[in-house]
Order: C-alpha cells, then sequence, then structure tokens
C-alpha cells in the first residue's frame, strides 16, 4: 500500500511540475513576494587635513566621533546623539551589530582583537602569528563592504606589559593587509596610555596605522596631546575610552582606599560631572589639535573589573544613569527632557551615621542602619533598591551579583534596618535608585568591613 501510494504522489507531482513549468515564460510573480532592499554601498572614510586641521571625512563629509564603547545597548547609542559605537573584537553578534547600527544611523569602530603578550601569547611564533593575520584577513574580508564600518581598530591595550616589539610589526602587518584588501577604511590600534615610547615604536614600526587610539582616564587625559606632541605623532588620534578614575589609579586620593583594601567609589552624580568635565575640557577642546573624537566608557553595564559599580552608564535593568544624560548634552547640546535622579555626593548616604571615607567596621551579625537622600530633577517618584554583596564576587557572567538574601529588613525604603553577615570579611552595601517610569537610575555605595 505504501509503495503504491509513494508511486502515485510522484506521477501526481510531475504532472504539476510539468504544467507549472510550461507556463512558466507567462507567469506573473506576485507583487511583495520578495522584500526587495536596495545595496548600500560601503562608504569611503578618510582622514584628511581640511584648513591645516586633521578631519575625518566620511563621503566627502566631516564626521566628528561621538563614540560609544559598548558591551551593550549598542543601537540605543544613537537615541542620545551618539553616531559611533566601537566594539572589541569579532563575534557571532558582529554582523547583527553592524545591521542594528546601519538601522540608527551609526557606524562602527570595528575590533579587531589580537592577542597579548601578558596573556601568553609568543610573539616570536611565527606559526601562532600568521594564524592570527589569517583571522584577522578573514574578518576584513566578511565585513568590509558593510555601510555601516568607520574604521578598523587592531587590538586593544595589546601593549599591556609587553617586551616583544614584534607586536608592532604583527600589528602593521595586519594594517597593511587593510589597505590592501579594504581602500574604503582606516586602521588604528589602541594604547593602554599615552606612554610616549609605546606611541614611539609605532611612528617607527608601525607606519600603515593612520590614526592613533589611547584609553584614558580622568586624570591622565589632559596629558595626552602633549605626549603625542613629545613623541612626534602627527597623524589624527582618537580617545576610545574615557570616564572618571579608575580603580587603579586611587594612589592620589589615599582617602578613597579604606584599610582593608576596599575602594570608596563616586556616587552616580559625581561620576556624572566627571564624565561631562573630560569631554569638554580635553576632547571636545582639541578637535583643532588632530583629536578625530572619543568614546565613552562603558556604554553597558561591568562583566569584569575590581568593582562591577564603577563603570557602566546603564544597570543590569536597562536604566540609564546621569553619565548618559550629560553624554546627550556633551554630543547635541541639549540634556534629555527627563534627567535621571540625583545623589549629589558621597555624604548623601550614610551607614551607621558615617560616609564610606570613614572606614565603617562592624562585627558579625551585627545591628546596623543606612539611609541616602536622593532627589529628582522632575519631581518624579523613586524607588529604592538596596543590596548587599562580598567584595570581588560576581554573576556567572562577571557582571554584578544578586545581594546577599536575609540581611535586609526593607530593601525598598530610603531608610534601611539590616544585620551584617555572618561571615568575616569586605563587603559593599549598594543602592540603586530608580525612576521607573523613565527607566533612569542613580546609585551610591559604602564599603564596610566586617571583623
Amino acid at each position: 500500500m505504501k509503495l503504491k501510494y509513494i508511486i502515485t504522489s510522484v506521477f501526481v507531482l510531475a504532472a504539476v511540475l510539468n504544467v507549472a513549468c510550461s507556463d512558466s515564460d507567462n507567469y506573473t510573480i506576485p507583487k511583495g513576494s520578495f522584500e526587495e532592499k536596495p545595496i548600500v554601498p560601503p562608504v569611503k572614510v578618510e582622514t584628511s587635513k581640511v584648513d591645516g586641521k586633521w578631519r575625518l571625512l566620511v563621503d566627502g563629509q566631516e564626521l566628528y566621533v561621538k563614540g560609544a564603547a559598548c558591551n551593550n545597548f549598542y543601537a540605543e547609542a544613537a537615541d542620545f546623539g551618539a553616531n559611533v559605537v566601537r566594539t572589541y573584537g569579532v563575534s557571532d553578534k558582529s554582523k547583527a551589530i553592524l545591521d542594528a547600527a546601519q538601522e540608527k544611523g551609526l557606524y562602527v569602530n570595528f575590533g579587531l582583537y589580537i592577542k597579548r603578550e601578558t596573556d601568553g601569547f609568543d610573539y616570536n611564533n611565527e606559526a601562532a602569528v600568521k594564524a592570527q593575520f589569517d583571522e584577522m584577513k578573514a574578518a576584513v574580508e566578511r565585513f568590509k563592504d558593510h555601510p555601516a564600518l568607520l574604521v578598523w581598530s587592531i587590538g586593544n591595550e595589546a601593549e599591556a606589559s609587553y617586551t616583544n616589539l614584534k607586536l608592532w610589526d604583527a600589528i602593521n602587518d595586519i594594517a597593511k593587509m587593510i589597505h590592501e584588501t579594504d581602500p574604503n577604511h582606516p586602521t588604528t590600534t589602541t594604547l593602554a596610555s599615552s606612554n610616549v615610547n609605546h606611541i614611539k615604536n609605532i611612528i617607527e614600526k608601525a607606519p600603515h596605522i593612520d590614526i592613533l587610539s589611547v584609553n584614558t582616564y580622568a586624570p591622565n587625559l589632559p596629558g595626552v596631546l602633549g605626549n603625542l606632541q613629545s613623541a612626534g605623532w602627527t597623524k589624527p588620534y582618537m580617545i576610545t575610552e574615557f570616564g572618571p578614575r579608575g580603580t587603579w589609579q586611587m594612589n592620589p586620593e589615599p582617602e578613597r582606599v579604606l584599610p582593608w583594601g576596599g575602594l570608596v567609589e563616586q556616587t552616580s552624580s559625581e561620576k556624572e560631572a566627571d564624565y561631562l568635565k573630560a569631554y569638554q575640557e580635553n576632547i571636545a577642546a582639541n578637535k583643532d589639535n588632530g583629536c578625530l573624537g572619543s568614546f565613552v566608557f562603558l556604554w553597558g553595564y561591568q562583566t569584569h573589573g575590581e568593582v562591577l559599580t564603577w563603570y557602566g552608564l546603564f544597570d543590569k535593568k536597562g536604566y540609564t544613569f546621569p553619565a548618559v544624560d550629560a553624554m546627550q548634552y556633551a554630543w547635541t547640546g541639549s540634556y534629555p527632557k527627563n534627567r535621571a535622579p540625583v545623589i549629589a555626593t558621597r555624604n548623601d548616604i550614610l551607614m551607621n551615621g558615617k560616609k564610606a571615607e570613614d572606614a565603617i567596621i562592624v562585627s558579625p551579625n551585627s545591628s546596623n542602619e543606612a539611609k541616602v537622600t536622593a532627589t529628582d530633577p522632575d519631581g518624579d517618584a523613586l524607588t529604592y533598591d538596596w543590596m548587599i554583596m562580598k567584595e570581588k564576587t560576581a554573576s556567572s557572567d562577571g557582571s554584578l551579583p544578586d545581594g546577599i538574601t536575609g540581611l535586609i529588613d526593607d530593601n525598598t525604603k530610603k531608610e534601611i534596618t539590616f544585620k551584617a553577615p555572618s561571615t568575616v570579611g569586605n563587603y559593599r552595601l549598594i543602592v540603586f535608585v530608580r525612576d521607573v517610569k523613565n527607566k533612569k537610575v542613580a546609585s551610591a555605595v559604602i564599603p564596610f568591613s566586617v571583623q
């Protein structure tokens, strides 16, 4: 029965196909059968001096980079006035990021992550270097014609703790390959600082780098231009990460380093002020000194680092911190219609009547209290979300963990009572103050030790 059915079905299908094919020349394809999209060509990007000043030109029009260094919320950057997002390496999300950027009118500073000596890579190993080169070439060939592509960024802080100058040969070889493979997009490489000797090495050994990129933070940003000039760099540059003082730069502020090594973090409003000052005084102010623009760090939330709330312009819910308001003002000249909540200074969060710099030490299981003073510029209702976490712990993805349960009596009030953890160690008390209606958030932190 089954064989007879199959044979019969084959003859019927053949008859149908025969009729369809015989009429194929006269068949009209119904409108809307296929989604037709015009093929958008890649843009032509180049650095050029205009009236003696370095400029980045996209199809002949100047583009000043108003960028976000991202690990999340890429497309949302356009909503606040950004025009470029930065990625750090090739991933299974690269195509989707490029496509989303194009949809929102953004360009992409495309990261080609190369391995670092400090992580065990040997630049004397010719086979390993060749394999890395081939991997980079495959990525360039794959993405070079995407219309959202702006620039190729070869490596991120690859010189960290390095000794082998062959690193620069490898970077130059990749940059040269890019120039040969893709004539439409310039090259850059990103340094961990504006170290004069490192810049001199690039000048000597990596002439195919078109733009120098520097990651730098509050105390060091003002010195970047002078270091570039001292090294003899004559091409343009970008600041590819900037933000408040890093956790690794705390020696000049010893009052923010507690006896047990805990670090005192700024409130979100204090960080906001640092971001805006950095941009206005040391980035935009140097536009005519070769600075093609910058990338604020971090557009998203942290998934690594010593203190997981230190950077990040979003919380894990996708709410924006005050620094996003500051960047919208920096990029567009106007603040958003609705502003984030304000926790003005570290004096506005207290634990047992003390501020973070007072080095608070409590006993295991002791009773404690804390309070925060927050306001909303628009008079919106605020919610409170307190948590306690052990220092240097994280969720499985490396981000901020959930708080320790059973310690806080009611974590939704602006004033709380709580028990200290029963285990001796170092902890952080964190409060998030949210304007839920407008998806805005503020934060403040107090480190404390249980001894």
